[in-house]
């Protein structure tokens, strides 16, 4: 579980010192995947490094606030701030540098993911390794991003619900987009037309330097994963190792495969919402499979869900007192297949929800009971371990989409990317492609931008991990980046969830193997998961 830090009282100058390099034309948009120049011999700018003063702060952290350029291509003009966490090598005669950590998002803290990868990082790797996370700029303690313009009437209210599921609530839902982006447009934070994933890659390398790194290490889970993959393309040279983790398909995030203006909106390209739904069906299989005693709805697993969903289609259910919504079961369920120790809580719910709503009394069942204890269970436990993932209308999270992606520029054409996925991976398809509608037409610049291509030699090899089973990024991301990287190698973990670092043993030992003495997997290394989903009572 990923613990709040407190940043409070630092003060850190730049200091004119040391001079770093960074591209100034990132927003090429060649063919997906095409391989021409390396970035690195792109127009350079320079940027002086800035000092890091680390002072005490939670958990027996380090941390710091650093002033870096709001905009690389005015490297002397306006600074912002960006916040960090470090814990330090628990073996300082044996560090051998720092490992820098990004849980996800976008829109997920560093700072306060630091505590759970002390938790999770195999022994050897925080012996030799300071461990460093950096808010990106516009997040969390990186000068957030706000907006605050103001307009009057209905349209300001935000809907009620995750995401749209009939008509008048998808206009409700693109009105509200209006608003946030009158918002934006009308009073924001200068960060807006700054807050890139290229310009967070270009914020690394400096605090990289900073602290006396020749080359980065790196270990990113999720909106991570993308972050690394950026990364890499633009400063292929400078890696030492790098470990991506619930790995996001770089070029379908960026632009989309397709060549020309984009059909779908980003977060329909991603592939989470198939993955979500695949998944979840694989968990009902494997509920089928190990039968009742393990797993109470089994026999029937999915043709409960199915019942269950087509009701609450045409409309809301009170069960014991709970009003049960589509919408919220949905987004329920997508947040409990992140976390393998939540799968066997969540087919008690929807055991307990079909009884109350069709009237099977013989298991004495309480669907309100059941959810309440599945979402205490949400809150608290491992499956938010990786903050930022439930991608809601905040302007930081849409900020940071809006301006790495390529979208269509018409709010209309969510309804019919809506409908489409929707096909393929029912509800999760809604609930994927309605987050990102805020994005057509957003206010925010996307100049800074990389959009490829990922295809790339580095400096070191690059060791990509990926559950069989993953909700958010299902594994095709990682088979897709895997072909992008020159000399990368890919590690599949056998399992359900989202992000594999504290699920297996054997993920832990391969992780410690790379990042300590460099030494990659075998080709076609499959993990087992330390936990199974319905384990035996």
């Amino acid at each position: 579980m990923t613990k709040r830090i407190v940043i409070a009282g630092l003060v850190t100058a730049m200091a004119v010192g040391a001079v770093h390099t960074v591209p100034r034309e990132a927003n090429a948009s060649p063919a997906p995947g095409a391989s021409d120049a390396p970035v690195e011999s792109a127009a350079q700018v320079d940027v002086p490094v800035p000092d890091v003063t680390w002072e005490s702060c939670e958990d027996g952290l380090r941390c710091a606030n650093v002033r870096v350029p709001l905009d690389y291509d005015d490297p002397s003009g306006t600074t912002t701030e960006l916040a960090l966490a470090k814990r330090p090598a628990s073996t300082p005669e044996a560090r051998v540098g720092t490992l820098f950590v990004n849980p996800g998002g976008p829109g997920g803290s560093a700072v306060d993911a630091v505590p759970w990868y002390e938790e999770n990082l195999p022994p050897d790797v925080l012996e030799r390794f300071d461990v460093v996370g950096i808010d990106p700029r516009g997040v969390g303690g990186s000068s957030p991003l706000r907006c605050r313009g103001r307009s009057g009437g209905r349209a300001t209210e935000a809907p009620p619900w995750a995401f749209p599921l009939t008509r008048p609530q998808e206009e409700k839902w693109l009105r509200y987009d209006r608003h946030v982006r009158r918002s934006c447009a009308t009073d924001a934070d200068p960060i807006i037309d700054h807050m890139t994933t290229a310009d967070t890659a270009r914020d690394m390398d400096l605090i990289r330097q900073a602290v006396g790194e020749e080359q980065l290490t790196y270990y990113g889970i999720s909106y991570g994963s993308y972050l690394g993959a950026t990364y890499a393309a633009m400063f292929p040279n400078r890696i030492s190792a790098m470990v991506v983790d619930g790995v996001i398909d770089p070029v379908g995030y960026a632009t989309g495969h397709d060549e020309g203006d984009p059909r779908e909106p980003v977060t329909a390209r991603w592939g989470s919402a198939r993955g979500a739904w695949q998944t979840l069906t694989s968990a009902f299989a494997e509920c089928d499979r190990v039968g009742e005693q393990r797993c109470p709805i089994a026999g029937e697993a999915e043709a409960k869900w199915q019942r269950i969903m087509n009701r609450l289609e045409r409309g809301p259910v009170d069960v014991d007192g709970t009003m049960l919504r589509y919408q919220d079961v949905v987004t329920t369920a997508d947040g409990a297949l992140r976390s393998v120790g939540s799968y066997l809580p969540l087919m008690r719910f929807i055991g307990a929800a079909y009884d109350d709503m069709f009237g099977d009394t013989q298991r004495q069942s309480s669907a309100g009971a059941a959810l309440a204890r599945l979402q205490r269970q949400l809150d608290s436990g491992p499956a938010t371990r990786v903050g930022g993932e439930r991608l809601e209308l905040a302007p930081v999270t849409q900020g940071i989409i809006c301006a790495d992606s390529a979208n269509p520029a018409h709010p209309r054409a969510w309804h019919a990317a809506a409908d489409r996925a929707d096909r393929e991976a029912p509800g999760f398809g809604r609930m994927w492609s309605w987050r990102s509608s805020v994005c057509a037409q957003w206010p925010g610049s996307s100049d800074d931008a990389y959009r490829g291509p990922f295809a790339t030699d580095t400096s070191a090899p690059v060791l990509l991990v990926a559950h069989r089973h993953d909700p958010a990024t299902p594994i095709s991301g990682a088979r897709m980046l895997n072909t992008l990287r020159e000399g990368s190698r890919m590690l599949t973990l056998d399992g359900w969830g989202h992000g594999a670092l504290g699920e297996s043993a054997c993920v832990a030992a391969r992780v410690e193997d790379y990042l300590v003495s460099g030494t990659l997997p075998p080709a076609g290394t499959t993990c087992s998961q330390d936990e199974a989903p319905f384990p035996p009572s």
